[in-house]
């Protein structure tokens, strides 16, 4: 089950995650963009774990939607918006959960987020954005949690997806935002949209992992 507290710490991995890769992913920006992605997703992600610090006893819904706020705050252009309504969209699925939710209610606010970021983006898949790692990433999360595999089990299979959709951006062509008029230069090049998705999914599924050792230990499941 997810918590506020665990909800939190899915958070703060993400900041500690894309601080540790920022430079990497404003370089990856650089080649068709203006070169910021990765600061402005390290400044979103801190000012979200700085904002949930401040909150007392925070809910599921809580913290995922002081994230979506602090992206539309923090990050102008496409990114915040776009991040901020993947955020936001778990936060709303989650109001529905109280204190506490289920991988099922994780999943169907990340595809309620994905929805809401093609909407908004104006993008499909096979377009070199972060829909591209997303989708997909959801896809695998909606099969896990059909199969009543745990939250670990449910964004290990996420975080899977999401960086092999992340790397096939490399041999698109991009079809949305300012990098459609640099394509050619972008060959080769990962969309760090979706290299984002990725990491921040990889962080999710890490903490997770450790939160399901701690549960069987505390159980007598492991020694």
């Amino acid at each position: 089950m997810l918590d506020g507290d665990l909800s939190r710490r899915l958070i703060d991995a993400a900041r500690h995650r894309v601080c540790d890769h920022q430079d990497d992913l404003s370089r990856l920006d650089a080649v068709a963009g203006d070169g910021d992605h990765g600061v402005n997703m390290a400044t979103a992600l801190s000012e979200a774990t700085g904002r949930i610090e401040g909150l007392s006893d925070p809910t599921p819904a809580e913290v995922f939607s002081t994230t979506g706020r602090a992206f539309h705050d923090a990050v102008g252009g496409a990114a915040g918006a776009l991040f901020g309504a993947f955020f936001g969209a778990i936060g709303g699925q989650m109001n529905r959960s109280g204190n506490q939710a289920a991988p099922a209610d994780l999943v169907a606010g990340m595809e309620k987020g994905l929805s809401r970021v093609m909407r908004i983006g104006r993008v499909e898949p096979g377009r070199k954005t972060m829909v591209d790692a997303l989708s997909p990433a959801v896809g695998a999360a909606r099969t896990a949690a059909e199969l009543e595999a745990s939250l670990a089990g449910v964004l290990q299979a996420a975080a899977r997806a999401a960086r092999e959709g992340a790397a096939s951006t490399a041999s698109m062509e991009p079809g949305a935002g300012r990098a459609r008029y640099a394509a050619e230069q972008s060959i080769g090049t990962e969309d760090p949209g979706a290299c984002t998705v990725a990491y921040i999914l990889e962080a999710w599924s890490d903490v997770a992992q450790g939160a399901h050792t701690n549960d069987d230990i505390g159980m007598g499941l492991r020694p």
